[in-house]
């Protein structure tokens, strides 16, 4: 199977090495080929843009859809967010491709990454923490699969990570900047994307 993994910095794998990415590391434990399209710095609408290209012509029998801070932090309404995801769920269905949600790892303060001066950063988490729960109903009122990489950093008991030190100091070590996420974060993602996709 062939699943393309649409989204941001987040599945690209921002300041992480190639062979660390959660994408790869899912790839190197399943049957799947995983095929990585993130972009640094990508909203949904540039995901509905390149889906063709990235998706259908690429010959993909599914797609992990991910995405939506970018949206949000450049003042982006969540409305609009939602109309995107849905679009690309549309567009999914109606090329015979199998859609997949990523519900997106949680932001953790104190959050470092550069770059966010102009940005409404509490509007914008307020906002992403909303998004991840309707991508929840959306999954389940479409019976869609979806592999909730925020449950997996939530430290729920589905979680296989680090065990000692407090739950703040754990969380810390998961992320590079607050926003995204370390080698040991990228670990806990393509564990929990195999626990699904696997």
């Amino acid at each position: 199977m062939i699943i393309a993994c649409l989204g941001d910095s987040l599945t690209y794998g921002y300041g992480i090495p190639r062979p660390r990415v959660w994408t790869t590391l899912l790839a190197q434990r399943t049957d799947i080929d995983v095929r990585n399209c993130g972009i640094n710095g990508d909203t949904t609408g540039g995901m509905l843009a390149r889906f063709n290209i990235d998706v259908v012509q690429a010959g993909a029998d599914a797609v992990l859809i991910m995405g939506g801070f970018n949206d949000l932090a450049l003042g982006a309404g969540l409305g609009t967010v939602k109309a995107n995801i849905f679009a690309l769920v549309q567009h999914s269905f109606s090329t015979r491709v199998r859609p997949v949600l990523g519900v997106p790892i949680p932001v953790h303060a104190p959050i470092t990454f550069p770059l966010l001066n102009s940005v409404d950063l509490p509007r914008a988490c307020a906002e992403y923490g909303k998004l991840h729960a309707w991508i929840r109903v959306l999954a389940q009122d479409f019976s869609l699969q979806y592999v909730d990489f925020s449950q997996a950093f939530a430290g729920l008991p589905s979680q296989a990570g680090p065990t000692d030190g407090n739950a703040s100091d754990r969380m810390s070590a998961l992320y590079t900047d607050g926003l995204h996420p370390s080698e040991a974060g990228h670990e806990l993602m393509a564990q929990q994307a195999a626990r699904i996709l696997g």
